[in-house]
């Protein structure tokens, strides 16, 4: 999808605040209402837009305690990939699992109401997924930057 200059405005706007009102986007971005909720649409159709949600904060709702914990998996193959990555879906505690390049495979990030239950997961429930081969766990001692956003600048908003 080509992206124009009101696209662009409406996605940073969107990525700021996603209860934004149709008519008050259209009329922070120049535009009227109608053909503002038509981009809207399409942005949403393209995917560009995946959805909407409340952005939470860990502490307030009794996650105290993050880490980031590095896997390494004992074998490559499409199917042992395949279930890794299908485990790590059941689990509510991870949040993100990024494939990565370099020593460990995947780096996930994972929440625990406090160590004993960070703990659990990492001791219980990863260490337990088939060829699993190696872990290594952080513990986030401090938040520094935390943002939904992701950088428009490319597309010259």
């Amino acid at each position: 999808m080509e992206f124009d200059r009101f696209d662009a405005k409406i996605l940073s706007a969107l990525q700021r605040n996603g209860r934004l009102s149709v008519v008050d986007l259209a009329e922070s971005i120049g535009l009227s209402p109608t053909p503002c909720a038509r981009r809207i649409k399409a942005l949403e159709s393209s995917g560009a837009i995946e959805g909407y949600a409340a952005i939470l904060n860990p502490v307030r709702v009794g996650l105290e305690v993050l880490a980031i914990v590095q896997v390494k998996l004992a074998e490559h193959t499409d199917e042992t990939v395949a279930r890794f990555e299908r485990e790590i879906e059941l689990m509510d505690e991870v949040t993100k699992c990024f494939a990565m390049t370099g020593t460990y495979d995947f780096i996930l990030e994972v929440y625990g109401k406090d160590l004993d239950a960070l703990s659990n997961v990492v001791l219980k429930k990863l260490i337990r997924v088939p060829n699993v081969r190696d872990m290594q766990s952080s513990v986030v001692l401090a938040t520094i930057k935390r943002s939904t956003r992701i950088p428009l600048g490319h597309l010259q908003v």
